[in-house]
């Protein structure tokens, strides 16, 4: 994969010289409502509207994926929110169940334990 990485540069930077190599001509940039002229090679005009255009395009995808970057951290946020609340609701559940701290009620369940049969908490759960 490197050594892809590598070749695929070695021809872009070819390419690039080659180019740069061959327009070497000067062109004249007007900006039109001012006074003002600018000359410069036919490759630095060329080669710096594609770096605008890439600089341009890449922060308009920054903003447009700014919105899910903001669900994932809102996401994030709130999954900590619940395993905290995970973690108390175990802590609660394991000093209600301690030896001694159980009492039993009239059928002999400890309170939170289930009075009904296996099989109607499959039908329920939409287990098989």
């Amino acid at each position: 994969m490197h050594y892809l990485y590598l070749i695929v540069t070695f021809l872009f930077l070819v390419v690039f010289v080659t180019f740069t190599a061959v327009n070497l001509q000067d062109v004249a940039i007007d900006f039109w409502p001012f006074e003002f002229q600018l000359v410069v090679p036919f490759a630095l005009v060329l080669l710096g509207s594609l770096l605008t255009g890439f600089v341009v395009g890449a922060f308009l995808m920054w903003l447009r994926f700014g919105v899910a970057r903001a669900r994932a951290r809102r996401a994030e946020q709130r999954a900590a929110i619940l395993e905290r609340e995970l973690v108390e609701l175990k802590r609660a559940a394991a000093s209600r169940s301690a030896p001694g701290n159980a009492p039993s009620n009239a059928m002999g369940n400890a309170p939170g334990q289930l009075t009904r049969p296996a099989g109607d908490l499959k039908a329920i759960s939409g287990g098989p």
